[in-house]
């Protein structure tokens, strides 16, 4: 190979990576706010409680005590899903995906609602289709998704040791 085409290839490549890069590069709102990201959690948590839900129960082993078993719990309704772990006194979602109108986080984030309103609300401009709501260490974080300027679904992803 010559000198000239060694070059060529290596432009190629270069310009391969570029695209890739711009299109897949999204930049995401994040709304750093640990009392609205409590109180959403803790909405969420009495969201779980709604007896809509089919409810799947699957055994596991405790992480940290040998010989005992915990649950991870799978609620279900329509296209919302909330997924638990079920210690023996208590139970945390930790990763939801709610995708009805059904259930509301507050009254400004719920599927359905018009994105301005959820800007208005927290006078936070949102520049593209995702907001996510998370507390300063992002171990809970919610994303809310748009979809032509109307809230889609809202997902949770939140820590569990």
């Amino acid at each position: 190979m010559t000198e000239s085409e060694n070059k060529k290839i290596a432009e190629i490549k270069i310009e391969e990576e570029k695209v890739e890069t711009e299109s897949t590069y999204v930049t995401e709102a994040y709304f750093e706010n640990d009392s609205l990201t409590s109180s959403l959690k803790s909405n969420l948590e009495k969201i779980a409680l709604d007896p809509k839900f089919e409810i799947n129960r699957k055994p596991i082993k405790n992480r940290h005590v040998d010989n005992l078993v915990d649950t991870i719990v799978t609620k279900s309704y329509q296209s919302t899903e909330l997924t638990s772990y079920k210690a023996e006194s208590e139970e945390w979602v930790y990763k939801a995906k709610i995708g009805d109108a059904d259930f509301e986080l507050n009254d400004f984030i719920k599927v359905g609602t018009k994105k301005y309103v959820v800007e208005k609300s927290h006078a936070k401009r949102i520049n593209n289709d995702i907001l996510k709501i998370g507390n300063l260490e992002q171990t809970s974080v919610f994303n809310l998704i748009f979809e032509s300027g109307i809230l889609k679904s809202i997902e949770y992803d939140g820590y569990l040791d």
